[in-house]
């Protein structure tokens, strides 16, 4: 039995928008709106996205093109680093997901280990959209 990954038959929440640019090899990439409410690939690391791209979507797009993109829970994203399962995952400037730093909205979580390369290598998380990861070191007082 053939077990489908996409959001075509995976029940994750999924919207539609239109492209603010041309934009190439999206699937599975952090997307935001820009300042006129079209999707755009994220370009900041660190910045909150709005969803990831459909791994299904077509992967070239043209400024006004539909594209679909996942809101949240578990789906397909862009990898473009080596990461460990349960790393917390934010934006890169090129769309695909990376290791939350300090001060990175962390938006999703990976839930295999992943060898990736530059381009984004596909795997699977559980996205959602938190919050600035903060250092959590144990703080000790030096008073005693």
């Amino acid at each position: 039995m053939k077990q489908h990954m996409t959001s075509g038959i995976n029940t994750s929440p999924t919207r539609a928008g239109e492209a603010g640019a041309d934009m190439s090899n999206i699937g599975g990439k952090a997307v935001k709106f820009n300042e006129d409410g079209l999707l755009v690939l994220c370009d900041t690391k660190g910045e909150m996205p709005i969803g990831i791209v459909a791994i299904d979507n077509d992967a070239e797009v043209k400024k006004g093109d539909s594209v679909t993109y996942q809101i949240f829970a578990v789906g397909i994203a862009a990898i473009s680093e080596k990461v460990t399962a349960g790393t917390e995952l934010t934006t890169s400037t090129d769309g695909t997901l990376v290791s939350a730093s300090d001060g990175d909205f962390v938006c999703a979580i990976a839930m295999n280990n992943c060898n990736a390369n530059a381009m984004g290598t596909v795997r699977k998380v559980d996205y959602y959209k938190s919050a600035a990861k903060t250092n959590t070191e144990e703080v000790k007082n030096n008073a005693e």
